[in-house]
This record gives C-alpha cells, sequence and structure tokens, in this order.
C-alpha cells in the first residue's frame, strides 16, 4: 500500500497548538516517511526551528492569523487561500492540527480530504471568543471527513454533539509525545511540585491557591508555577507566594523549558475545574512524571484511571489538599506512580493510533 502524502496545517502563534502540531508531524513522519509529511506553520512561529531539527519538513506561511487581529485576518484571507492551496498541492490529506483563527473559513474552500482535530468539543470556564470557537469548530466538524478526538471522553461527547462516530476516531495526546528513556531519581524530599501551562479559569488556578493552606504548616514540599494567562493576576500571584513557592515562571515558555521544568519536578499538578484531557498531563506522562488531577473529564483516563496519578475525586480545595498530604506522606508512591505514568506513555506511543490514515477507507481516498 502507498503511503498517504499528508499536510499538518496550523496557522496561530506558538503555545500549546503549535507544539502539538509540530509533534504529530514528526510522529506521522516516523509513521509514513518523513517524505510523506510537510509541517505548515505561520512564519515566526518559535516551533519551526525545533520541529526542523526533529527532522519535519516545515512550510511556512507569511500570512496574519489573529483572534486578536480579526479585520487584519479578513482582509489577507484570499492570500491565505492561495498560500494554503500552494502547501497543499502534492499532498493527499489536510490534518488541521487545532482550531485557530481562519482555519473554518478556509476549509470551506480546501478541494483536498480534511482532518480535523477537535482538542475540546466545547469552549472551557474562562476561554475567551467561545461563540466564535464554537462557530468555527461547527463548521471544521462538518467539513471534515474524519474528526480526531484526544480522549474517550472527548469521542463521546463530539457523538453527543451530533458528529457522526463513523468518523471519530480516538488518537490521544500521549500518542504523539515520544517517552523519555532517561532514568531519572524522583520522590525524594522534599517532593518538588509543578504547576504549568496556559492559566485560564478552568486550569483551576484559584482552586490551587485556595489548596495550599491546608498543607502550608508541612516542609517536605515545594511548587513552581510556570505560565502565562489571564487568570494569573497580581492578586493571585501573591497568594501563591505566600506559601511555599519555589519559583515562579511567567510568560510563553519554550519546549526547551517546558522540558527542563518536568525533569526538575516530581509531581506534576493539574487541578482542572473541566477538561477534555490535558497536553500538560501528556507531556509529563512522557516525561515519566506522575501527576495529581481532579476527577473531570477525560483526565482520570489519561493517567490510567490512577495508574499514573492520583484523582482527587471533586474539585475542592480541601479534597485537592487531601491527596497532595497523602503523596507527601508516602513519597515513595512517586516511584512506583512515575513507572506507572512511563508505562502508560510507552503504551499509548507504541500503539497505532494513526494507521487509519493510510488504509483504503482512511481520508486519503488512496488505494494500493
Amino acid at each position: 500500500m502507498t503511503a498517504p502524502r499528508i499536510l499538518v496545517w496550523f496557522w496561530s502563534g506558538g503555545g500549546g497548538g503549535s507544539q502539538y502540531a509540530a509533534q504529530l508531524a514528526r510522529r506521522l513522519s516516523m509513521r509514513f516517511g518523513a517524505e510523506n509529511v510537510v509541517l505548515s506553520m505561520r512564519a515566526g512561529d518559535p516551533t519551526i526551528a525545533t520541529a526542523r531539527a526533529a527532522g519535519v519538513c516545515v512550510r511556512t506561511a507569511n500570512i496574519v492569523s489573529s483572534r486578536l487581529k480579526p479585520w487584519a485576518s479578513l482582509a489577507g484571507i484570499f492570500d491565505a487561500r492561495r498560500v494554503l492551496a500552494e502547501h497543499a498541492r502534492d499532498v493527499d490529506v489536510v490534518i488541521v492540527a487545532m482550531n485557530f483563527a481562519i482555519a473554518a473559513p478556509l476549509a470551506i474552500g480546501l478541494s483536498k480530504p480534511l482532518v480535523y482535530c477537535a482538542h475540546d468539543p466545547k469552549p472551557h470556564l474562562g476561554d475567551y471568543e467561545t461563540h466564535m470557537q464554537r462557530l468555527t469548530q461547527h463548521i471544521l466538524l462538518c467539513r471534515a471527513c474524519a474528526v480526531v478526538a484526544m480522549s474517550g471522553f472527548a469521542a463521546n461527547a463530539l457523538k453527543d454533539m451530533g458528529v457522526n462516530e463513523n468518523k471519530i476516531h480516538v488518537a490521544p495526546l500521549a500518542s504523539v509525545f515520544e517517552p523519555s528513556e532517561r532514568p531519572q531519581q524522583i520522590g525524594c524530599a522534599p517532593v518538588r511540585l509543578l504547576f504549568l501551562g496556559r492559566m485560564i479559569e478552568y486550569k483551576g488556578v484559584a482552586l490551587l491557591a485556595d489548596s495550599l493552606p491546608f498543607i502550608a504548616h508541612r516542609d517536605d514540599w515545594r511548587r513552581t508555577v510556570a505560565g502565562h494567562g489571564p487568570a494569573l493576576t497580581p492578586t493571585l500571584i501573591s497568594r501563591y507566594a505566600h506559601w511555599q513557592v519555589e519559583g515562579l515562571k511567567q510568560g510563553w515558555l519554550s519546549e526547551g523549558e517546558i522540558s527542563n521544568l518536568l525533569d526538575q519536578h516530581d509531581v506534576i499538578l493539574a487541578p482542572y475545574l473541566t477538561a477534555s484531557q490535558s497536553g500538560v498531563v501528556a507531556q509529563a506522562m512522557a516525561a515519566g512524571r506522575p501527576c495529581v488531577v481532579t476527577d473531570v473529564g477525560g483526565l482520570a483516563e489519561q493517567i490510567g484511571d490512577g495508574a499514573g496519578g492520583w484523582i482527587v475525586e471533586e474539585p475542592k480545595a480541601e479534597s485537592l489538599a487531601a491527596v497532595l498530604a497523602a503523596v507527601l506522606d508516602d513519597p515513595t508512591q512517586v516511584q512506583e506512580k512515575a513507572k506507572g505514568a512511563a508505562k502508560i506513555a510507552r503504551n499509548a506511543w507504541h500503539t497505532s493510533w494513526w494507521d487509519w490514515i493510510g488504509r483504503p477507507e482512511g481520508p486519503s481516498g488512496r488505494r494500493p
């Protein structure tokens, strides 16, 4: 069977979407051959250099695509359409790695089969431009001949929204992050906790701050908060500073910085109020780091229902603090959970989640 030629398409300005797109392109390159996969990114995206260093073929688009610049983005739509057509000229299928500002209008006129990676069936609490997100995602879901869900929870939510289950494929976020094989010593006191990512209300930014006083009397933990977003207000920052927060790193983080932070900490915190799944959790598991997650959405599913971490039964400060106290009471379990996290990551990496793209019934429509 001839391998499909694939374009992974994401024209936004960096962050988790760009990292996922680059990792997906790399994963597909390893599966279908580097000569058959191209990554299309907006010029200036900081992830481009990392993708090229990993051997991914990258085509750049010198266009405007930003929700912060709606008029400029719309004014350049015809140029953007021309660039996309050129990037997709010699491929069989286009994969939209994540919804972005001008993905929907460009997808309507695209002649190639389209696969849409639907990270979240619905916008999250505290998210931005939720009405526009719903509208553009609806267009992409209708236009796509295949939809990728990042968890079983998300797949079921998409079905409940009316998406034809025959075109839904589950490929967990962990399937694109290569597991680390580096042996590392973790779980020694003090236990190093990390809260990482884009700081939006649904991530439990305030919930985490509320939990700190319950364990403030202990000296067997340290915590780092790293990321950027509207929920990380000066008031919240001052609340974090009162307790054993060893580091506060504000701003966008590069892949290298994220990797270093994961290596320097023992347990990753994901006390989300709502979630489909978490890119931070997927990266942590690939690094062999166990996670504390709330029992919302697909988070428990991501950590193997507790094999690779700890589950907080409800998103309340007392419940989160109780789980953190249990982790600190027996640091040896951190090592066991780390082994479980690494095993889950390896299984996800070695499972053929993406093979359907190359089958005759897949979206490329190619035959042997």
